[in-house]
């Protein structure tokens, strides 16, 4: 069950962060940008909890997956203050 769950939030946040950058190619529109670019780097952190429990039980990739997911939250928040003024 486990398993299931863990490709389903990975898949979706693939979906989310396509979704988001055809929206960017639509409307040029940055925050949408930063947006699927932060997907995108959580999908790569799903895919981590993937690994980490299913895969490699033995090895602790917690360290790795926080700093990634830390990474990707703060580019958004960089798109977020930076981007985002006219």
């Amino acid at each position: 069950m486990a398993l299931t769950v863990y490709l389903l939030c990975a898949l979706a946040s693939l979906l989310c962060a396509v979704l988001l950058l055809r929206g960017y190619r639509a409307s040029r529109a940055p925050l949408l940008f930063w947006a699927a670019l932060c997907f995108f780097i959580l999908v790569l952190t799903n895919s981590l909890l993937f690994a980490d429990f299913i895969l490699f039980p033995q090895i602790d990739l917690s360290m790795w997956r926080s700093g990634i997911t830390l990474a990707a939250f703060c580019l958004f928040l960089y798109g977020l203050i930076f981007d985002s003024q006219p």
